[in-house]
């Protein structure tokens, strides 16, 4: 007559720890899931010397209108493009705000705060007043070239002068940066190439404005 041998839980208990206590030893290990975190950032021009509302001068008074942008650039992420057709949208790291408000708002600040311009009274109407408009059709990181990635910002840009008698269109140009990242390609290296191109782009456009026939001449 054959006897079994009694059924030990032993080996059960031993599993069972093994199962509990692995979470715990992977951990020691240093082994663990690499989520990655999500980064929030902000554009600027001129960022090392930002000039602040007192070094407003009594300039020509100015509106920006809020930028259109084109759809493929206006999400939150970064966008970047990796081939002649092909671009892809980055979704852990954002502007702070959508990029076309934010664009609007740092040329606004940065152009007010120069000697050409002067933020427009907001309770009252001046005789003349110069209207800035246009289109954001450009904004990524061109990632074509793995050992010449750049930021990339083209605007389609509008300068009006308006008083009573109508407005007059002043300038209609496409301002274009082409900044390379260098060695630095991190999201944080295409935030500081960006805000060159931006701060080019400001640059531009007061040295066009200075070219310009003073207001009183065109009355």
């Amino acid at each position: 007559m054959n006897r079994h041998r009694p059924l030990t839980l032993l080996p059960l208990f031993v599993m069972m720890a093994c199962i509990l206590t692995a979470p715990a030893f992977f951990a020691g290990c240093g082994i663990k899931n690499d989520y990655t975190e999500k980064q929030m950032f902000k554009l600027c021009a001129d960022c090392n010397n930002p000039a602040g509302q007192g070094n407003r001068s009594a300039g020509a008074p100015l509106v920006v209108k809020r930028l259109d942008i084109s759809p493929e650039f206006g999400g939150a992420g970064f966008v970047y493009r990796i081939d002649q057709n092909r671009f892809t949208q980055d979704y852990y790291n954002n502007y702070m705000t959508p990029p076309a408000r934010m664009i609007s708002d740092v040329m606004f600040e940065a152009l007010v705060n120069s000697p050409q311009f002067a933020p427009a009274p907001q309770n009252q109407v001046p005789d003349d007043i110069f209207q800035l408009w246009g289109k954001i059709t450009a904004l990524y990181c061109d990632q074509r070239n793995a050992s010449a990635v750049s930021a990339v910002m083209t605007m389609a840009l509008n300068l009006d002068r308006l008083n009573k008698d109508g407005f007059t269109p002043l300038l209609a140009k496409t301002y274009s940066a082409h900044i390379p990242l260098g060695s630095d390609t991190s999201p944080k290296g295409y935030i500081k190439a960006l805000n060159r191109g931006l701060t080019r782009i400001v640059n531009n456009i007061l040295s066009d404005f200075q070219k310009m026939p003073a207001p009183a001449d065109n009355q």
